[in-house]
């Protein structure tokens, strides 16, 4: 496996404005794409059930890493109304073996013109100890990300932001070349995140059964 050259950060959002002329043509537009990621903990909802017993939360054992899920948001304006945007993260780790890239996506609906839009998807915790190797996932391990959004295939938003001195073209170049893993990221209705902050995330696409 190849490891991504670190080269300077200087030309880092030079993908994001090439892969934007042909929407900004069009009038399609996602812009002020901002990819945000953090560590956070798990929600704590009560509840409770006629006639059953409390359930506790469960915590960490001895050497276990603490609970923590891995949350990546896209900030946007949208130029325009969709009723279907995809929304991709492509996201490179440095774990012990090696770097990996972390790929999901998720389909948004009914997203309406106007700014302050916003898309999360989220890394579980027991995924976070798989990929760490049981060792404690800290946001040093984090070096890029990438977000897209398209409507029917075309891409009309981007932005790449890196940690690592990688650029956005040395990225999309070398991406392919490195190890993936695609059963990792969760869509917020996936997650005990789904009831919270229903008005500020665009709602998901139902899935079909």
């Amino acid at each position: 496996m190849k490891n991504i050259p670190r080269l300077a950060i200087a030309a880092g959002l030079a993908f994001t404005a090439l892969s934007l002329q042909t929407a900004h043509a069009a009038g399609r537009r996602i812009e002020n794409v901002q990819p945000k990621v953090n560590l956070i903990g798990s929600p704590i909802i009560m509840a409770t059930v006629a006639g059953g017993q409390p359930k506790k939360q469960r915590l960490a054992g001895p050497g276990e890493p603490a609970p923590f899920w891995l949350e990546i948001e896209a900030d946007f304006d949208s130029a325009d109304e969709f009723p279907e945007l995809t929304f991709k993260c492509s996201l490179l780790l440095q774990l012990v073996k090696g770097m990996k890239l972390v790929e999901g996506e998720v389909s948004l609906v009914d997203v309406a013109k106007g700014k302050d839009r916003h898309a999360v998807m989220y890394i579980a915790p027991k995924t976070l100890n798989r990929l760490s190797e049981n060792k404690p996932f800290t946001m040093t391990m984090v070096k890029a990300v990438l977000v897209e959004l398209s409507a029917q295939g075309e891409l009309i938003g981007a932005n790449f932001k890196s940690s690592a001195g990688i650029t956005a073209d040395t990225f999309t170049k070398e991406k392919d070349k490195l190890e993936k893993v695609s059963d990792a990221m969760l869509n917020k209705s996936q997650t005990p995140f789904a009831p919270l902050f229903w008005d500020y995330y665009e709602a998901v696409k139902p899935s079909s059964r």
